[in-house]
């Protein structure tokens, strides 16, 4: 985390360094952007198959990516936003669970609509707080190789709840980059059928870099 921590401040002073060079800019308005970034995915399984029964967690890396638009109106050294957003991911995670069969969750579309606070300093660099609404989609499969349970194949939209926390610098013109750290926790996820029960609880870090205009 020391070292996250070490690269997210020198990524944020060296994008602040184009932004001292402008005399006045503005960070309200409507905007746009592109993001990609860290995508870290972990879970919670509960499995119950009627004979054996555990838990088990896990997680996994991976790569998002996707877009937002949104609002920003200044006032003073304040800034008050609102936001929507869809992002991609490359993140999937595959476990046994017992005997010869394996559990895969692969990470899907992510939608986002939020609101966000910050503090101006100066006129071109803001700090701030977000959050809001999630709703993500996952696909849960489950293959028996010894074929004594039946094998299955689920996709679900997760309902949740996102916060988190970046900076944003000008920089030429119209255009500004941010960085951001957003955690985000969805509701459950449950699967049952005559021979197995298993729920997932399912929560995610991400560490985005955007670039974006404003109009």
């Amino acid at each position: 985390m020391k070292s996250v921590s070490f690269g997210v401040a020198a990524v944020i002073g060296a994008l602040a360094v184009p932004a001292a060079a402008q005399d006045v800019a503005t960070m309200g308005g409507p905007r746009i952007e592109v993001r990609a970034g860290y995508d870290n995915v972990s879970l919670d399984v509960d499995y119950d198959d009627g004979v054996d029964s555990y838990n088990e967690s896990d997680g996994t890396d991976g790569i998002a990516y996707g877009g937002e638009i949104g609002y920003d109106y200044n006032y003073g050294s304040g800034s008050i936003g609102a936001y929507a957003g869809v992002d991609f991911a490359s993140t999937d995670i595959c476990s046994e669970l017992y005997g010869a069969d394996e559990l895969c969750l692969k990470a899907g579309r992510n939608f986002t609509v939020g609101g966000r606070l910050g503090y101006m300093i100066d006129s071109d660099a803001l700090f701030y707080g977000k959050a809001g609404y999630s709703n993500g989609r996952i696909r849960l499969t489950y293959e028996d190789f010894e074929n004594i349970l039946d094998d299955f194949d689920e996709g679900e939209n997760l309902d949740g709840f996102h916060v988190g926390a970046g900076a944003e610098v000008q920089l030429s013109g119209s255009s500004y980059a941010k960085l951001e750290y957003v955690y985000t926790q969805y509701n459950a996820f449950d699967y049952s059928d005559t021979d197995v029960d298993v729920d997932v609880d399912l929560n995610r870090h991400q560490v985005l870099l955007g670039l974006g205009v404003r109009f």
